[in-house]
């Protein structure tokens, strides 16, 4: 099961064609990565709490290969971070 996520971050990765490729839906750019889907369960406003979802979504991003992309950036979670609550 592992390989088969591996290769399909393999196959995405060699798609990326145009800025918006790794993002979530053409109006979602989410956490850098279609394949990263942890929700936002309550918008964290202390550095504690985005810690702690940072935590969630990196290990989401290592469990599902999405680490071994070129295309990755676990900076992208951090930007998602700061803009949260931003209108």
């Amino acid at each position: 099961m592992h390989q088969q996520k591996n290769n399909q971050i393999i196959n995405c990765s060699s798609f990326n064609d145009s800025p918006t490729h790794c993002q979530l839906s053409p109006t979602c750019k989410g956490w850098g990565c279609r394949f990263l889907t942890t929700p936002i369960e309550e918008i964290p406003v202390t550095v504690q709490e985005k810690a702690k979802l940072f935590s969630k979504v990196y290990r989401e991003a290592k469990r599902k290969g999405v680490l071994e992309c070129p295309h990755y950036r676990s900076m992208f979670i951090d930007e998602v971070l700061e803009n949260i609550g931003i209108n």
